[in-house]
């Protein structure tokens, strides 16, 4: 909650009482952003996108598919995509692209944890809060197959999964 908090706090100096458009990556994010939405002290609307790249089997990653950005009106706006884990760099970097069409006054990021990995690009996340191994990680919004979000705490998931 320190980080967080710390966050918040950052967040708050940058946007000096001007609004800002949360947008929530679901359903990873969803612990974090209500964590953080409660402590800025920043004007915020909460809005929320969907990505999915993990098929049924929870491990093996598919087609990347953005959903609910068409809803947004993001024009002159200062946003924030949150996400819960920065891994390859693909989703937060294609969200990014995407949102970026809206022309918001302002586009920038917030990862709950990102992975100590190489990386095809060299594209990070504005503010990363936690930085990880290469594990695979459940609760506080992180799931394997949809289970395991609402653990309190962030643990290695143990079980064999196959390829990620």
């Amino acid at each position: 909650m320190q980080k967080i908090a710390s966050l918040a706090k950052e967040l708050d100096q940058k946007y000096n009482g001007e609004e800002i458009t949360l947008v929530m990556v679901l359903k990873g994010s969803i612990c974090f952003v209500a964590d953080l939405i409660r402590k800025i002290q920043t004007p915020a609307i909460l809005e929320t996108i969907r990505c999915e790249s993990y098929g049924q089997s929870g491990a093996l990653k598919g087609e990347l598919l953005i959903s609910g950005q068409d809803k947004l009106h993001l024009e002159n706006k200062h946003v924030l995509v949150v996400d819960d884990i920065f891994d390859s760099g693909y989703t937060l970097s294609k969200v990014l692209e995407v949102l970026s069409e809206k022309k918001p006054k302002t586009l920038t990021s917030a990862v709950l944890l990102s992975k100590n990995i190489q990386r095809p690009s060299s594209f990070k996340p504005d503010y990363v809060l936690f930085t990880l191994e290469d594990q695979f990680v459940v609760g506080y919004g992180l799931d394997y197959k949809e289970h395991y979000r609402g653990l309190r705490g962030i643990y290695t998931f143990t079980e064999n999964i196959g390829d990620r």
